[in-house]
């Protein structure tokens, strides 16, 4: 194996990577998905302004070709990012392969000229720039600076897949044979639904379309005022498919203890609406693209399950597959970030990835 594996799907909601050393022990890392253009002289404040010894995921920046960017939770509680939802998830995916590859060479000790194999999930509108994305992200880890300490790795072996492929290669029941089913893959996520069609192994059509949770999102923001996105996402996922007015609690703005049941009230009314008018964007758009014919639908992403009721409905003589297997083995593995952030059905395409990876690795090994 190579010194350093690692898994990577570059969220918009999310950063989520799993990774090991050479010793093969799964570990998981999170960062926020925020990236901001930054003044050099700004991150040199930051860093002469600093108390103690932040971890690594939550102080990285980044220098490369004589640009400086902070990602994750620097860039969106220091600098204020926003998510460039418009911009190419592989253009931003740059930055952030380089900062989650420096904080985990600062938290592991890995020194320069170390090898790393590496995995990145994209959505499949994106797809076609994995060549061009393998050149940047080569050229980009034989020298950059994290933090201001030069840093500089091998490339060993990079791979890259849409996403939903981590759940086919993964999320099915053993044995299955993927040879003699035609299957619907439906990722949703908070930027974009991506739509994988697999006929009798081979994948046979590929979609991805600006219809994420963010859409869902959007409308309540315009329906009630003053709601920041990710914060609003985040209560409005908690609350469910009942709506509870207890998550929406800490969303309230007003003071006045006689207008706070009135707004709370607003706003579960409009979440109400957005939802419906999602799900209805979402039932026609799926409907509309995943064939009659098909064997097996497997969902996946946080949105997927947030509207689990709804979708289970989708052409109701197909089997439904929600990778209960693999959110299983993300529980035991990793309870504490996963109970605290209610992640795990976050996590099963990259899962599934990394243990492709892995596998992969290891049977190279064994033919060498």
């Amino acid at each position: 194996m190579a010194d350093l594996t690692i898994a990577f799907d570059p969220g918009s909601s999310l950063s989520k990577i799993f990774y090991t050393l050479k010793s093969f022990h799964p570990e998981l890392l999170l960062m926020e998905p925020e990236v901001a253009q930054v003044p050099k002289a700004s991150l040199v404040a930051y860093e002469s302004s600093c108390v103690g010894s932040p971890a690594a995921e939550n102080s990285a920046w980044v220098e490369y070709k004589g640009q400086y960017r902070a990602v994750g939770f620097l860039a969106q509680d220091r600098f204020y990012a926003d998510l460039k939802l418009s911009e190419p998830k592989f253009e931003l995916a740059l930055y952030k392969t380089l900062a989650l590859v420096g904080a985990l060479a600062q938290k592991n000790s890995l020194s320069n000229g170390a090898s790393i194999r590496l995995g990145v999930l994209l959505p499949y509108g994106e797809y076609e720039d994995r060549k061009l994305f393998e050149q940047l992200v080569t050229e980009a880890l034989a020298g950059f600076r994290f933090r201001g300490v030069e840093r500089s790795f091998e490339l060993e072996s990079f791979l890259c897949r849409p996403e939903g492929f981590g759940l086919i290669s993964r999320g099915r029941a053993p044995g299955s044979s993927l040879k003699e089913r035609k299957i619907a893959v439906v990722m949703i996520g908070y930027r974009n639904i991506s739509l994988l069609i697999m006929d009798r192994g081979m994948i046979s059509q590929g979609i991805t379309e600006d219809l994420g949770f963010n859409k869902l999102v959007g409308c309540v923001q315009r329906l009630v005022s003053g709601q920041k996105p990710l914060k609003l996402a985040q209560a409005i996922s908690k609350a469910g498919s009942k709506i509870s007015t207890k998550a929406l609690a800490h969303l309230v703005r007003v003071q006045d203890p006689g207008l706070r049941d009135t707004e709370l009230s607003q706003i579960r009314s409009a979440v109400a609406t957005a939802r419906e008018e999602y799900w209805i964007s979402l039932f026609s758009w799926l409907r509309s693209r995943i064939p009659s014919d098909v064997d097996e639908m497997i969902f996946a992403g946080g949105t997927a399950h947030y509207l689990s009721r709804e979708l289970n409905s989708l052409l109701p003589h197909t089997e439904k597959i929600w990778c209960n297997e693999l959110e299983a083995q993300i529980n035991r593995n990793f309870l504490a970030d996963v109970s605290r952030n209610g992640l795990e059905f976050r996590l099963t395409d990259n899962y599934g990835l990394f243990y492709y990876l892995c596998g992969t690795s290891e049977r190279m090994t064994t033919h060498a």
